[in-house]
């Protein structure tokens, strides 16, 4: 049964793995937990660079190949990923599992190995790395000046840096010993036909310059006030090394909120802090994400891709707590609250032919998209063609996860955030509700919320599914026509619903629509007639529009026009993000159960193979943000007391 097919009988799912694991009770806070200390001590004894004499002591390695345990290639490095990013994160996840554990393990992984590899480099990038020796291969150009590092300059996290104890994922792939991308390479000139990395990458990221941010933030936050003196020192470490990010990343960009929040705080900088946007504004309340656009808000013919992180949440989340003093803005609530309800809605489209476990999401390496509001592919065509369903990954699912607990925790602080009219010039259309429930809630006993109104001489009453619309007509005449379109206009998708002998519709091109139910009743009164319509996402069904929650709709029946502006209650929402939470724990746990690791991506070859550092970051930080869901606390209040943005030059008390 697709999962957007109606509400979901549990006992119809499949039981025994993680596709079904939802339906187990959630998970206590003890259960939470205990989840949350097993991936911690995984990465710790299989991700964790060791050595006391290497210079990279401290390091967590993105990719553990547990098929190779023990082996010199164990340790995979992509050359041009943002491989240094996955431990920014897993620091960040590490202070996250403190707050709520008070467990004094998650602090000393983070100030005695993690923080200390990234502050030598962040502070000490002037003499660990240099231009002066290029080791790629021939005609490979350099880096822009985004990516390329400076000859003396602070502040900079190269892709890679080791002494030969991991291998390049690149060079193993295309047989060529040299390294793809501008970098120093010590076995340069040698037989390295293990591909081995010893010496570093030229490039980095700003990308991966705002994940440092996160960590920076965090770690900052819980050293400030300690009464130990290696915390104090360590955190005049952690405010040096952010300076340094903010100033490498000023030679590389400009300014990035992500890059200078830190530093203004650490450093008690109100200048700097000043160039850090409000996030108190009126277009958050305006939906703009990778959902949106694909589905409603979409240029035609262009591809719009799948959400692969909720990155964008996150560094928006940290930057906001600190610019607004510790608290989270209503505006900004909305939006966080708004992505963490949909954009796990287009991989639920794309799994078509059986339902997406909650927490599961795209594989961030393996490109999904849509265009024209339809997916370029569905789950089920693959299978028609014997080829495997596209992979899941480990970092999509798990991060939106984390959102879904700030979602919870807004919703929880700002009551009716959810059904308040923020769209301009919104205030007389007629609402139509969506009314879907997740598997794990019971539908309840009644028909969709049918808000009816005049158009006319006509009585129209129109609901909403996740998957369509139901039109409901009541009127005097033997045959009408109800015309049906998304605003903004220039989208010209429309459907025009013609009673006559039947129920037909046809969209602005002329084509069909496929329709389910149409009922038709006669009397001498007139007609009353009822058909629902599935949205353009679902498969098979030619264009007309698609119903996203607060998008805006005109229907027309005559002469006579009325705006529409679809919306859900309150508890649906929350149910879904819940569903994504709880559920999504009890779906990675089982998958940790049954690999015994959590994997980059499943169903995707080698990816299956490599144990992912991000993964684990990821839902050790969704688990934290569920159990202050359970104790009805807030994550933004576990940081301590935040200086506003006025009084960040105030010293900490």
């Amino acid at each position: 049964m697709a999962f957007f097919a109606g509400n979901v009988n549990a006992a119809e799912m499949p039981t025994g793995g993680p596709e079904s694991a939802w339906q187990q009770p959630a998970m206590s806070a003890e259960e939470a937990r205990s989840f949350m200390k097993q991936l911690a001590r995984y990465v710790f004894e299989h991700h964790l660079k060791k050595a006391a004499d290497s210079p990279q002591r401290g390091m967590l390695y993105e990719y553990f190949d547990v098929e190779r345990t023990g082996q010199f290639d164990q340790w995979v490095q992509g050359e041009a990923l943002d491989t240094m990013h996955d431990g920014a994160w897993f620091a960040a996840a590490l202070v996250n599992a403190y707050h709520v554990t008070g467990d004094k393990f998650y602090k000393d992984f983070l100030t005695q190995w993690i923080l200390p590899f990234y502050c030598k480099m962040l502070n000490h990038s002037d003499s660990l790395f240099t231009l002066k020796r290029n080791d790629a291969r021939p005609g490979v150009k350099p880096f822009d000046r985004e990516h390329q590092f400076q000859e003396g300059e602070k502040g900079f996290v190269p892709y890679f840096w080791d002494d030969g104890a991991s291998v390049s994922m690149e060079r193993r792939q295309d047989r060529n010993v040299l390294g793809p991308f501008p970098c120093m390479d010590e076995f340069a000139g040698y037989s390295n036909t293990n591909c081995l990395l010893k010496g570093y990458s030229h490039g980095s990221s700003n990308h991966l310059a705002q994940d440092l941010g996160v960590m920076l933030e965090l770690a900052w936050l819980l050293l400030r006030d300690s009464g130990e003196d290696p915390d104090r020192k360590l955190a005049l470490e952690v405010a040096l090394a952010a300076r340094n990010l903010h100033e490498c990343r000023m030679r590389h960009h400009g300014h990035i909120p992500m890059t200078d929040v830190p530093a203004a705080l650490a450093n008690h900088d109100a200048t700097l802090m000043g160039f850090v946007p409000s996030y108190d504004l009126p277009k958050f309340y305006v939906p703009d994400n990778h959902y949106y656009r694909a589905l409603y808000n979409f240029s035609v013919g262009k591809i719009q891709p799948f959400a692969g992180f909720a990155d964008d949440q996150e560094y928006l989340y940290y930057a906001a707590l600190a610019k607004h003093g510790g608290k989270m803005p209503r505006p900004l609530a909305f939006k966080l609250i708004y992505d963490a309800y949909t954009e796990p809605m287009l991989y639920r489209y794309y799994c078509d032919d059986s339902p997406a476990p909650p927490g599961m999401n795209r594989f961030d390496l393996h490109p999904y998209s849509a265009k024209d509001g339809k997916l370029e592919d569905y789950r089920s065509d693959r299978k028609g063609l014997n080829r495997q369903p596209r992979p899941a990954g480990s970092r999509m699912g798990p991060q939106n996860m984390v959102v879904c607990g700030w979602a919870l925790q807004a919703m929880e602080e700002y009551g009716d955030i959810w059904e308040e009219r923020h769209a301009a010039g919104a205030e007389n259309d007629q609402p139509v509700f969506i009314e879907q429930f997740p598997p794990d809630v019971p539908a309840p006993d009644r028909e969709s919320p049918f808000f009816e109104f005049k158009l006319g001489s006509a009585a129209l009453g129109l609901s909403s599914t996740l998957r369509g619309m139901k039109v409901r007509c009541e009127t005097r005449e033997k045959s009408t026509l109800v015309k049906i379109w998304s605003r903004p206009d220039a989208k010209g998708s429309s459907a025009t619903v013609a009673l006559g002998e039947t129920v037909t519709a046809t969209n602005d091109q002329g084509q069909k629509l496929i329709l389910e139910k149409p009922d038709i009743k006669r009397s001498a009164a007139g007609s009353k007639f009822s058909v629902f319509i599935p949205y353009t996402v679902v498969k098979n069904q030619a264009p007309w529009i698609n119903g996203v929650p607060h998008g805006r709709y005109s229907v027309q029946i005559g002469d006579y026009v009325q705006n529409l502006y679809i919306t859900q209650e309150e508890e649906q929402v929350k149910s879904w993000l819940w569903y994504e939470l709880a559920g999504g724990l009890r779906t990675w746990e089982a998958v940790f159960r049954k690999k015994g690791y959590i994997p980059s991506g499943l169903g995707e070859g080698r990816w299956e193979r490599f144990s992912d550092t991000g993964g684990y970051a990821h839902l050790i930080s969704a688990a934290a943000q569920y159990i202050l869901c359970l104790e009805k606390k807030k994550d933004w209040e576990q940081h301590g007391k935040i200086p506003g943005a006025a009084k960040v030059n105030e010293k900490s008390e």
